[in-house]
């Protein structure tokens, strides 16, 4: 092999700081996450109280109790229809798919406990966000590269700990309208980087993992015009997200 001949190796699209967090795994079992960046565009004083914040309503004033009435008598039953129809999936099953959808997403652990990683987490756990100006872009591509560089070596115990970390960072990132960009540009680079899905449909775990999160913030980065860009670009996002939010609209 030529690099047995050099003594070197030459690491195709692959950023000198990610290296140096292989490095560091290599040594340490673990990796030194990036800290955000400062946005320095302008923020709305609403933008920086909480994500998506909606005033809360003063509680109604309780009414006088009113007098005991009859129960209404019971219509008559109507004949069956012959040619019935299904009925609408119900508010109430398409909130309950809803949580199902974000209890799995949470309920995910991509650490099994003989992971040589699990002792030393303390000193490397994700922090999260607390302000609208807090760019998370750099936090979760550093953790999305290395996962693609640990999925191209075979280096299975630093895929699975790049995941457990975007994954963590996702379950306490508060998404302040400002910051679904940081969202989307994650997903961007999942399906512009990532695999792509298998022929028995198996799609990557970075993949997967994204789609749900997205699933499960919907009501928020579905209003965004990037995520309308992201949809209209096509490419297997579009399967990949229809297949977890249908079994909310179904």
């Amino acid at each position: 092999m030529v690099e047995a001949k050099t003594r070197s190796a030459e690491f195709q699209d692959v950023k000198p700081e990610d290296f140096m967090r292989f490095l560091e795994y290599a040594y340490r079992r673990d990796y030194t996450v990036p800290c955000c960046v400062e946005d320095q565009n302008g923020i709305n004083s609403d933008e920086e109280t909480s994500p998506a914040a909606v005033p809360e309503a003063p509680p109604p004033e309780t009414p006088p109790p009113e007098p005991p009435t009859e129960p209404p008598a019971e219509p008559p039953e109507e004949p069956p229809d012959l040619y019935p129809y299904p009925e609408p999936p119900k508010p109430e099953r398409r909130l309950k798919a809803r949580k199902n959808t974000r209890s799995k997403f949470e309920e995910r652990n991509y650490l099994p406990a003989g992971n040589p990683s699990v002792g030393m987490l303390k000193d490397f756990e994700p922090q999260p966000n607390s302000s609208p100006r807090q760019d998370f872009t750099p936090v979760f591509l550093a953790h999305a590269r290395l996962y693609g560089f640990a999925s191209m070596y075979l280096v299975q115990p630093l895929r699975a700990l790049a995941l457990y970390k975007l994954h963590k960072t996702l379950m306490s990132f508060q998404l302040y309208t400002r910051r679904v960009s940081d969202d989307l540009e994650l997903a961007r680079y999942a399906y512009d980087h990532g695999s792509d899905r298998k022929p028995e449909g198996t799609i990557d775990d970075l993949r997967e993992l994204v789609v749900e999160y997205i699933a499960c913030e919907l009501d928020t980065i579905g209003k965004h015009k990037e995520f309308k860009q992201l949809i209209e670009e096509g490419g297997e996002f579009v399967g990949d997200f229809w297949d977890v939010v249908r079994v909310d609209l179904l």
